[in-house]
C-alpha cells in the first residue's frame, strides 16, 4: 500500500471517528400533568355549583421563560439543559395547569384562561405571579408564587396571599423533577380552590 492509500484511509478513519464524537444526544421534550381526573373528588360540595372562573393572568420569571429545563446547582447558579425541553410554552402550561385542576376540584366546567387582567363577566378571577419554580435535580423543588381571587359576588372582595411550596424529588432524573413541578402546581391549585370555596360559603 502507498503513502497516499495509506494517507486517505487514514483522513477517512479520523472523520469517521469526528463524526461520531460530534454526534448529538436526542432531546427529551416533557409536560406539565393535571390532578387525575378520576381520582380525585372534591373535598366538599359548593353551595353555588358551575361557578365562572378565569385563571389569568399568570407570569414566570424571564430565568424560566425558554423551552429548555431550568434546574438548580447551587444557591446562586442555574443549569439549562440542551437537550431536556419543555414540549410547549411554560407559562401557558402553568396557565393551563392550574386551570384545570380548578376545575377538577371545585368543580366546574367552566374555566377559562385568559391573561386579561380587567375583570369580564366571570364570578372570580385567579391571577398568579410565579417567583420560583425550580430546583435540583434529585432534591428539593420549590415554588414561590403570589396569587390573588378577585370575587365579583354580591360583596366584591379581592384576596392577596402567597405561597410557597416544596416538594421532594422521586429520582435523579428530569422526569422525577417535573412530576415534582406538577405535584406543586396540584398544591397550589387546592390553596386557590379552597380559598374559592372559602368566598362562596359566606
Amino acid at each position: 500500500m502507498n503513502n497516499h492509500k495509506l494517507l486517505s484511509l487514514s483522513l477517512i478513519a479520523v472523520t469517521t471517528l469526528l463524526s461520531a464524537c460530534s454526534s448529538s444526544p436526542d432531546a427529551n421534550f416533557y409536560t406539565l400533568n393535571t390532578i387525575d381526573r378520576n381520582a380525585t373528588r372534591p373535598t366538599a360540595t359548593m353551595k353555588t355549583p358551575n361557578v365562572v372562573v378565569k385563571v389569568g393572568p399568570v407570569s414566570i420569571p424571564d430565568t424560566l421563560d425558554q423551552s429548555q429545563l431550568v434546574s438548580r446547582t447551587g444557591k446562586n447558579r442555574l443549569k439549562i439543559d440542551e437537550y431536556n425541553l419543555w414540549s410547549g410554552d411554560l407559562q401557558s402550561d402553568i396557565q393551563r395547569i392550574i386551570g384545570e385542576n380548578i376545575s377538577i376540584l371545585l368543580p366546574t366546567d367552566q374555566v377559562t384562561l385568559s391573561q386579561e387582567i380587567i375583570l369580564s363577566p366571570v364570578d372570580f378571577q385567579v391571577i398568579v405571579n410565579v417567583r420560583e419554580f425550580d430546583g435540583s435535580l434529585g432534591g428539593i423543588v420549590t415554588l414561590n408564587a403570589d396569587w390573588v381571587v378577585a370575587h365579583k359576588g354580591k360583596e366584591k372582595s379581592v384576596i392577596a396571599k402567597k405561597s410557597v411550596l416544596q416538594e421532594s424529588t422521586d429520582g435523579v432524573d428530569y422526569q422525577a423533577y417535573v412530576a415534582a413541578q406538577s405535584q406543586l402546581l396540584e398544591e397550589l391549585s387546592r390553596e386557590i380552590s379552597d380559598e374559592i370555596r372559602k368566598q362562596l360559603a359566606k
